[in-house]
């Protein structure tokens, strides 16, 4: 039996479980304190009308999880991840771990992560899932990634703060590069409050420089212009519409097939890839690491000189 504990199941972690649910031969622990989640997330896998069902089994406390979990997924918000983390690693042995991003939300909890993680031997991975997606693989054998390329994204209310992340990693994915700056002087100079409680959006252009002279400029208006993504290079322009399942090239047709895969599709998949072959196709910690700490240190210097503050707590999520 396949021991897989979820801690976290509000929206995200129930889409989580919807997709752990067909895993065969498993038996899944939830750690959830809002009866209302975990009322949500068991209609939900109701909803999916499985014939074959894994054990799934709900508790309040990390302290009833096993002793030894086969994968674990930490699927709440960022700022209690590195107190939960502290939990999980105290009270169990766990020999994979998928983590939700923004990862965390000072500097200082990435070093200490990374401690407890080394100390712990546990393999993990940052959940950015572009990189499951085929199509992107298809355009990254055919870029020239010697030559200096810049990735374009345009769009409205997407969640630049807490979102910018997914699209720092898929081009370091398609370049094999890494981030070497982050530029916030053409953002909108002030904060917004988030949907999300207690956190901040952005608004405006942040620039991402990469080493080998890549670029990614991602824009975020006001309005609900849906998102484009244009990668541009000595060989020409994509234009990828992510939602529409088109890609261009030199504005042609491509013959590469786009398929988005939501949440409630991928995590088994990640499951059986680790267990099977003790790797995933997402990002390793330490990498996303790489991507993560110049991103919260660009943006919570932003957010002190706006908001006129000395903190080290960058609230977004």
């Amino acid at each position: 039996m396949i021991n897989i504990a979820l801690i976290g199941s509000g929206e995200l972690g129930s889409r989580h479980l919807q997709s752990l649910a067909e895993l065969k031969n498993a038996s899944i622990t939830v750690v959830e304190s809002s009866p209302l989640s975990v009322e949500i997330t068991q209609q939900r896998i109701l909803d999916l009308n499985l014939v074959e069902l894994a054990d799934i089994f709900y508790i309040k406390d990390i302290k009833k999880l096993p002793s030894k979990i086969d994968f674990a997924i930490i699927a709440t918000g960022a700022a209690p991840r590195l107190s939960i983390l502290r939990s999980l690693l105290k009270h169990a042995s766990v020999k994979y771990l998928l983590l939700e991003k923004v990862l965390f939300q000072s500097v200082e909890d990435y070093r200490k992560a990374k401690e407890l993680i080394d100390s712990k031997n546990v393999k993990v991975w940052v959940n950015c899932p572009r990189r499951m997606f085929e199509f992107y693989s298809s355009i990254k054998f055919k870029l020239d990634k010697a030559s200096p390329m810049v990735m374009t994204v345009n769009g409205g209310n997407w969640g630049l703060a807490c979102n910018a992340i997914h699209f720092i990693d898929i081009l370091s994915f398609l370049t094999d590069s890494k981030v070497v700056s982050v530029s916030t002087a053409d953002l909108e100079q002030k904060t917004h409050a988030s949907k999300r409680k207690g956190c901040i959006e952005i608004f405006g252009r942040l620039n991402i420089t990469f080493s080998n002279g890549h670029l990614l400029t991602l824009n975020c208006s006001h309005n609900n212009a849906p998102i484009d993504i244009n990668i541009t290079g000595r060989e020409g322009e994509y234009k990828i519409d992510e939602v529409k399942g088109k890609i261009l090239f030199n504005d042609k047709q491509t013959g590469i097939a786009t398929l988005i895969k939501y949440q409630s599709e991928l995590t088994r998949l990640v499951v059986e890839q680790a267990l099977t072959f003790g790797q995933t196709k997402l990002t390793k910690f330490d990498e996303s690491c790489e991507q993560h700490i110049p991103l919260i240190q660009s943006l919570l210097l932003f957010y002190n000189r706006t908001e006129n503050l000395e903190t080290t707590i960058l609230p977004i999520t």
